[in-house]
């Protein structure tokens, strides 16, 4: 069976389309989704917690950076090449993923947030489209769920999607200006999180 996001997964994109309302901005960014993270009950967000990171933090960078670097233009649309070439060359195929995201959440899934999907969980509010690198993050974030040998996509997944695609962006606005703003260094950030992660299941049953 296909990975399946969990409940607090999903909340955590409910959180971060809702916050990139709050500032205005038409997409959602990585660092609306870190938001959405540090404010969830998950792994994710006792991880962030471990290394100094929480959610009024988080809203500080939010505002220094307001809405710039929001909108994609053609150098990021032409990184999703360069990124689908990088994930193919390590055995992970980006449009198998999407394809296999789009079965779950219907079409169009990684460019949206879904306004009433299938399931236990119940969406609400409006339809607002992810940038490209926070589409690529959960596209990470399934990686990192069979790395780990998961069979569903928690929070520790996204959060650890969310750095590795920093780590792979260094100069994007998520790398370059919201992870130093936090204190995090994007080329250690991932070891870090992924090293307090581990720690965090390996104590209790997977946390999602």
């Amino acid at each position: 069976m296909f990975e399946r996001f969990t409940d607090k997964a999903r909340g955590v994109v409910i959180a971060a389309k809702n916050k990139a309302q709050d500032h205005g901005d038409d997409q959602i960014r990585p660092a609306h989704m870190l938001y959405g993270l540090a404010v969830s009950d998950g792994v994710a967000a006792r991880a962030l917690a471990a290394l100094g990171v929480d959610a009024e933090a988080i809203e500080r960078e939010l505002g220094r950076a307001g809405t710039a670097g929001g909108a994609p233009g053609g150098a990021a649309q032409a990184d999703e090449g360069d990124d689908a070439e990088a994930l193919a060359a390590i055995g992970i195929d980006l449009d198998e993923i999407k394809r296999r995201i789009e079965e779950n959440f219907g079409a169009g899934a990684l460019g949206r947030v879904p306004l009433t999907p299938k399931g236990p969980l119940n969406w609400t509010g409006g339809r607002l489209p992810l940038n490209e690198q926070a589409k690529l993050s959960l596209a990470m974030s399934i990686r990192e769920a069979r790395a780990l040998h998961h069979n569903y996509i928690g929070t520790e997944h996204l959060l650890l999607g969310l750095l590795r695609t920093a780590e792979r962006r260094p100069h994007g606005e998520f790398a370059a200006a919201t992870l130093p703003g936090l204190g995090l260094d994007p080329a250690t950030a991932y070891d870090r999180v992924r090293t307090e992660v581990l720690q965090i299941l390996y104590a209790q049953p997977p946390g999602r």
